[in-house]
């Protein structure tokens, strides 16, 4: 008898705290001022210098910009305290070091202020210092905070599972799109196809648009790792939480929520330069550029824009994305910001390849080249996103501070297709055949708006923290499509890419209007109720409106509404030392089903999904490496399933129309163990494991392409000493295999065997600005399918090996 997963997470467990403990220790052991450490930092300038060494030194370094602007610093290296450190950096700079423990604040020297230039203020460092979430410039795989629950966190404190996928990682493996972030994290599998707007799962359940965030703003994204893409150049980082995220999206699928965190403005001025050239004739290239506009510095830009251009493995098809995006901050007062911002993206597709590759009638995979791809050549897809958003943020005595965001989106999409379906038999080679050239026509608007506050006092011998806000967000969508019946035959194995004439739209024979709008008030508290001992509470109270109509039939499609729906939330976390805590949580999340009729005539209620979870969490190295494990349970209730017994009899509805019932139960559990962050100076590692078990009430698989294991693992470490100019890194992703029974032919089974996918980098820092690096994915060029489908369709081959080549340049 196979082993659960709660029969497993002893065991693991106990080798993951094994491992994590010399890291504890260590931790405790080293750093500080006093201490030589390993130092190895290039010339540059002094600002960027500073900062790698406050990281490999592990200490607390506070200094004006102003200070550092248009100073560079010498390369240092060398076994050294960080007094000594500091030292060679800030010679002939004029600056020197205060140094209180790990506490340093960079100042004039005596004598720089004697020659008439104005000594500012000394700046105090207290214990109590504010954690920024933000990960660009500083090399680490992992971030001190989270934002995703809006109360800024660290991932030790937040007692569900959480992972970050960083600025450093998407730069150093090259992640230019959402759908690449993602196929990164831990836990998360790619499965879902629809016209080629793909979906991700987590723990068995599907991630989609509902279960995405942008700045923490819900409601506003649509298909963004399908038809309207998102480029990841205008991230500062990923967070995605695996579980029910009820009480910061509302109404969604249990399977978790990824909050993507846009890039603001820099406090000092930057020019960054980055070209890249891959297999397949795979261009881009990027500009981040930005600073301060005005002397005080209260007044700050950015612009990105971005270029891609490319083929790819498969025959025929080339895309072009061009990328603009723009944010200014504004400090209106010494306590209050008001940040705008804009972003033009556009994806234009030749032969757009949709539903990838048949197989066999007998289940087994096609015996073709990786390149062969069964489009016509005029296939076409072209996207186009607009989008604007502003937030105010104004801080009050303390920590407390009240927040409004806004996001405004546009997107449209303009598709033709051949579509080709058919399995083949395998005596003949025949079957597959176009089944009909297909049209769409979308435009999706979509506002939404978040406001809150959040603050923390002090009550019963304790420090709690406490948020309240509201959201709304409003979508409106117009999809149009229509279809020509063709079927003529593809030969699967010489595919005649124009088979077909580019034919011309007919009028439309669908034409759907849909609208989604939501409303919440949420609130939530850490409540400490010892020294160790943490409680979070928190609910959601949320409505739903969703109406769809179709235009040319004047139909109604779908009438969803739900009225104060409750959302709670619970967890616990105990703290067992500064470094380790231990944590039990509670979320659930609803999906409405207000669609669906019962015999009695009322509407089903939602079926609700519930994450139990609990872990343990370690933050080692002040905060440098994040470690956690963790148990899991998932449960969606009360799904609508056909009343089979009453059959017809709906009051209110056609004669041969079906009635429903509460009844249908989808349920998942395992294993998690994820590591990020620095294990040792110049090495960053961020690397999940996840054993997953679902089943339905058929003891069937909730989505059989879930696999039981996965493993993602990336790592990069500087060399040190005079090969210091060196980074090497590599990667694998690694999944057990799987199988199910085709959905066009319930006799035949098909699957996908066991894979391990490696990949290889190296850069070199050429001076201060430039620096090169070499990717290498697939190393070992395996052969395998990233997502299969059914007999007739949709299956696609995973990517062979391929290189890729970057410059990037600051200044």
């Amino acid at each position: 008898m196979s082993a659960t997963p709660f029969a497993l997470a002893p065991l693991a467990l106990a080798a993951f705290l094994a491992l994590g403990a010399p890291y504890a220790a260590h931790a405790q052991s080293t750093g500080g001022a006093g201490t030589p450490v390993e130092i190895s930092i290039t010339a540059q300038p002094l600002a960027q210098a500073l900062t790698e060494l406050a990281r490999q030194a592990r200490i607390t370094l506070v200094a004006a910009p102003a200070l550092l602007a248009g100073k560079t610093a010498p390369a240092v290296t060398g076994r050294l305290t960080t007094r000594q450190a500091l030292e060679r950096l800030l010679a002939g700079s004029g600056l020197s070091a205060d140094i209180d423990g790990t506490a340093v604040t960079i100042q004039r020297t005596a004598q720089a202020a004697s020659d008439g230039h104005a000594t500012l203020p000394a700046v105090t460092v207290s214990a109590q210092v504010e954690r920024s979430a933000m990960t660009e410039l500083t090399g680490s795989y992992t971030s001190p905070a989270l934002t995703i629950g809006k109360m800024t966190q660290s991932i030790r404190e937040t007692p569900q599972s959480v992972s970050v996928v960083t600025r450093q990682q998407m730069d150093d493996k090259n992640l230019t799109s959402l759908d690449q972030v993602l196929a990164q994290s831990t836990g998360v599998t790619r499965s879902q196809r629809n016209f080629g707007d793909h979906k991700f799962t987590i723990r068995g359940f599907a991630v989609d648009n509902d279960n995405y965030m942008i700045d923490g703003v819900s409601g506003t994204l649509y298909s963004s790792t399908g038809w309207l893409p998102l480029d990841t150049a205008i991230l500062d980082r990923v967070e995605v939480l695996r579980g029910a995220g009820g009480l910061i999206v509302g109404a969604s699928d249990p399977s978790g929520a990824v909050n993507l965190v846009r890039k603001r403005p820099r406090t000092e001025r930057h020019f960054d330069v980055t070209a890249s050239v891959g297999s397949w004739s795979n261009y881009r290239t990027e500009i981040d550029t930005g600073g301060p506009l005005n002397a005080e510095g209260t007044i700050r830009a950015r612009m990105v824009a971005a270029y891609e251009d490319r083929k790819y493995f498969y025959d025929v098809t080339h895309s072009r994305q061009p990328l603009f995006y723009g944010v200014i901050d504004a400090d209106l007062g010494r306590d209050t910001t008001l940040t705008l911002g804009v972003r033009h993206q556009q994806k234009t597709a030749d032969g757009f390849w949709l539903f990838g590759l048949p197989r066999y009638s007998d289940g087994g995979a096609l015996d073709v080249s990786r390149s062969t791809s069964l489009v016509q050549d005029w296939n076409r897809q072209r996207a186009t996103v607009n989008e604007a958003f502003a937030e105010v943020e104004h801080r009050f005595d303390g920590d407390w501070r009240a927040k409004v965001s806004y996001n405004h989106t546009e997107g449209e999409l303009d598709q033709t297709v051949a579509i080709p379906r058919g399995a083949v038999d395998r005596a003949t080679g025949t079957g597959t055949r176009f089944y009909s050239l297909y049209f769409k026509d979308l435009k999706v608007v979509s506002d939404g708006v978040d406001a809150n506050v959040t603050g923390s006092f002090a009550a019963f011998g304790g420090t709690h923290q406490i948020l309240v806000g509201a959201n709304a967000s409003s979508q409106r969508l117009k999809n149009n499509s229509a279809s020509l019946d063709d079927g003529t035959a593809i030969n699967v194995f010489n595919p005649n890419h124009g088979a077909i004439p580019d034919p011309m739209r007919p009028a439309w024979s669908r034409e759907e209007d849909s609208r989604d709008r939501r409303y919440g008030i949420y609130a939530s508290a850490r409540l400490q109720l010892a020294e160790p001992l943490h409680m979070l509470l928190g609910a959601r109270l949320s409505w739903l409106d969703y109406r769809a109509s179709e235009r040319l039939s004047a139909s109604q499609l779908r009438d969803d509404k739900v009225d104060h729906q409750l959302t709670p939330y619970a967890g616990v976390v105990y703290d067992l030392n500064k470094q380790w805590s231990l944590y039990a949580s509670y979320a659930d999340t609803f999906q409405p089903q207000s669609q669906y009729r019962s015999v009695s005539g009322d509407t089903l209620k939602p079926a609700i999904g519930a994450n139990y979870e609990a872990g343990v969490k370690g933050e080692l190295y002040n905060g440098r490496l994040n470690v956690s494990a963790a148990v899991f349970s998932v449960r969606k209730n009360n799904i609508a399933v056909s009343d089979a017994a009453n059959y017809g009899n709906c009051p209110g509805t056609s004669a041969d129309a079906e009635c429903f019932r509460n009844g249908s139960t989808l349920r998942s559990k395992g294993f998690e163990a994820e590591a990020s962050g620095e294990i040792l100076p110049g090495w960053q590692v961020a690397a999940g494991y996840t054993y997953v078990t679902s089943r339905n009430d058929e003891g069937g698989s909730i989505n059989a392409e879930t696999p039981r294991h996965l493993l993602r693992a990336s790592t990069t470490y500087r060399l040190p000493g005079p090969w210091n100019a060196w980074t090497i890194g590599g990667g694998v992703s690694a999944q057990t295999g799987y199988s199910y029974f085709a959905g066009d032919d319930p006799g035949v089974r098909m699957g996908e065997g066991a894979r391990a996918v490696w990949d290889l980098r190296a850069a070199y820092r050429i001076n201060r600005h430039w620096t090169a690096a070499l990717n290498v994915a697939n190393l070992f060029d395996k052969r395998y399918y990233a997502m299969l489908g059914e007999l007739r369709r949709g299956n696609y081959y995973g990517e062979p090996r391929n290189v890729t080549l970057t410059l990037r340049g600051s200044f």
